[in-house]
């Protein structure tokens, strides 16, 4: 277990109170009143000064908004949009955000508390007189991969962006101008090799995968050089990508390749297992997780805002829902026989009385956390703070690039396609090797486009609801083609499952459904086709008719406008930020600066370009 891991984080809580308003956002104090010559004078205090970083986890701008649902509607997550924009986070999901978006101002300032904090440990390790230390060595590491991870959330959020390496002292110039992507993700990259090798493997930290670690730097050292080596969207509307890109992917090879060779993990047998676990507070240092973010109970919102939705009641397991289900349309594209869908999908939701309940086709949860699973329930009124971590990188995804940057660089290559293979292996149960993994493979591979596609699709299906596809769908340039392939899909399914002819008529329309004596649903015919004739329904044709019957729920076909003959509201609105239905322009993706921040700024930074 992993309590006393937590308490120690979170004594950074009590060196870090008075968390920086950032009105000027380079402003930002120490998180302590000692001087960096004691706090790095021993490793005990050293290390409650790189636990100060840590601590910015625990804020909304981590727990409910950057981790999860601050996130551009995708492919596979999508938030509900309302009828207009409203200065929400729903603006962020449809890309309508503006500069008067109180979360952009709230993720923008923890972003950059984050990496002061982090700048001020490395300075304060590099001068400390047991800079060669082992132990520093390590904290040094940590310090330095957080910085890293904090500037590559910010990158992908807000393209070119001010970047500093010291921290703030009296007499700095606080008014930053941007520094380029591509200079800040190379200063990054080189400074992450420089310091990995230094690191220990989570086996040798006593709180293990909860703690940065040597194979989590070197999985972050890959994904920052697939972001530096991928598209980005520049103030013109116009993706582009670096004449040095496949340097890049070179060093993504051969970073995702020390993972998987030099790291001790190996997969778990069971999918399901990566994600249970967390939802038990259970950490396991040798399986899937290379880094996740811990929380102790009373902390972190996973499980409340995003996992397996949970009504309120007299139950000990209190509430929570997702603010981001999925794209029924992804839902749908899983082959039936992936053991992942089981995990990935929840199809149902448990109301007070702890009995499963339906939800709408748009409204399929995200089923990989389950707050019911917690050893400990956190009470009838609780919400937030279910001590559940959230996995911020896991050895599939780190497979999956090393397969990705070898296709890139030679095509699917034997190892390319070993990659792959092993992913899906997992996936699928021994008896269906043959054709779901094997001769999927030769069908993927006969060229690198193909074999490309299937790498897309893959990440999709193995890394759903974590929230980090946009991440891939920007630096492959696809974010446009997949928003607008999706709402194709998604009016083609509503109308040929309304109208019962089309290539998606054999989908449901409708789903049937029974509630079972042991509180869960039963489901007439599945849930995966239409049923060609219709169960005896529940109270029909009279009140109290068949009370062994099923009822009729309203499905796919509810991507359908019958009444205005048209799509639905959620297909118009979930993406009504881009408006290109071919799919050629770029997604707006980048966020606008708060007002704030461009005030406070004295005119060195603005926003400009980007149809702002």
């Amino acid at each position: 277990m992993r309590k006393y891991f937590r308490k120690s984080r979170y004594i950074a809580l009590v060196i870090s109170l008075g968390l920086i308003s950032c009105e000027k956002f380079l402003d930002t104090d120490s998180p302590s009143n000692f001087t960096q010559e004691t706090i790095y004078a021993n490793v005990s205090d050293a290390t409650k000064g790189v636990s100060s970083i840590y601590a910015l986890f625990n804020q909304d701008a981590f727990t409910s908004r950057l981790s999860n649902a601050f996130i551009p509607n995708t492919d596979i997550e999508v938030g509900g949009v309302g009828a207009a924009p409203e200065n929400s986070r729903r603006d962020i999901w449809s890309m309508e955000a503006t500069d008067g978006n109180g979360d952009i101002r709230t993720v923008w300032n923890n972003a950059y508390n984050a990496i002061n904090r982090a700048n001020l440990a490395v300075e304060g390790i590099e001068q400390s007189p047991l800079a060669n230390h082992a132990d520093m060595k390590q904290l040094l590491g940590e310090a330095k991969t957080l910085r890293a991870l904090w500037y590559y959330w910010l990158v992908n959020y807000w393209g070119d962006i001010p970047f500093k390496l010291k921290p703030t002292q009296g007499g700095d110039n606080l008014y930053l101008s941007r520094t380029g992507r591509d200079t800040i993700l190379s200063t990054l990259i080189q400074d992450l090799i420089s310091i990995e090798p230094s690191m220990k493997p989570a086996s040798q930290l006593t709180y293990g995968v909860e703690t940065v670690n040597r194979e989590f730097t070197q999985g972050l050292i890959a994904r920052l050089a697939l972001c530096r080596g991928g598209y980005w969207l520049y103030p013109d509307m116009t993706m582009k990508r670096k004449e040095d890109y496949l340097t890049y992917y070179q060093i993504a090879k051969d970073y995702s390749k020390k993972v998987i060779d030099e790291s001790g993990h190996t997969l778990d047998p069971k999918f399901a297992d990566v994600f249970d676990n967390q939802s038990k507070w259970v950490v396991e240092n040798k399986t899937d997780i290379l880094y996740e973010v811990a929380f102790a109970p009373g902390f972190g919102d996973v499980g409340w805002n995003i996992g397996v939705a949970v009504d309120a009641g007299d139950h000990p397991y209190g509430s929570g829902s997702s603010y981001m289900p999925y794209n029924p349309a992804y839902v749908y594209s899983f082959d039936t026989l992936d053991t992942r869908l089981a995990k990935t999908a929840a199809f149902v939701k448990y109301n007070s009385k702890l009995e499963q309940a339906t939800i709408s086709a748009t409204g399929i949860g995200i089923g990989k956390w389950n707050r019911m699973l917690m050893p400990t329930p956190s009470g009838s009124n609780s919400a937030k703070g279910t001590g559940i971590n959230w996995p911020i990188m896991r050895l599939s995804d780190v497979i999956l690039m090393y397969a990705e940057s070898e296709n890139e660089l030679n095509g699917p290559t034997p190892q390319a396609q070993e990659a792959l293979k092993k992913v899906r292996q997992r996936a699928f149960s021994a008896a269906t090797w043959a054709n779901k993994v094997d001769q999927y493979l030769a069908q993927v591979s006969g060229s690198k486009a193909t074999f490309f596609n299937a790498i897309v699709d893959e990440r999709a299906w193995e890394l759903g609801g974590e929230c980090i596809r946009h991440y891939d769908l920007i630096r492959w340039n696809l974010f446009g083609k997949k928003i607008a392939e999706n709402r194709k899909k998604l009016i083609e399914i509503g109308e040929n499952t309304f109208n019962g002819a089309g290539p998606y008529a054999s989908l449901p329309g409708n789903l049937y459904y029974r509630l079972k004596a042991d509180k869960t649903i039963e489901w007439y015919g599945g849930i995966f086709k239409q049923v060609l004739v219709p169960p005896k329904l529940k109270d029909s044709p009279s009140k109290g008719d068949n009370p062994d019957g099923y009822t009729s729920l309203t499905w796919l076909k509810a991507l359908y406008n019958d009444k205005e003959k048209r799509a639905a509201d959620y297909i118009l609105r979930s993406w009504r930020g881009y408006k290109d239905d071919t799919g050629m322009a770029p997604a707006p993706y980048i966020l606008p600066l708060h007002s704030s921040t461009v005030t406070s700024s004295l005119g060195t930074l603005k926003n400009e370009g980007y149809n702002f």
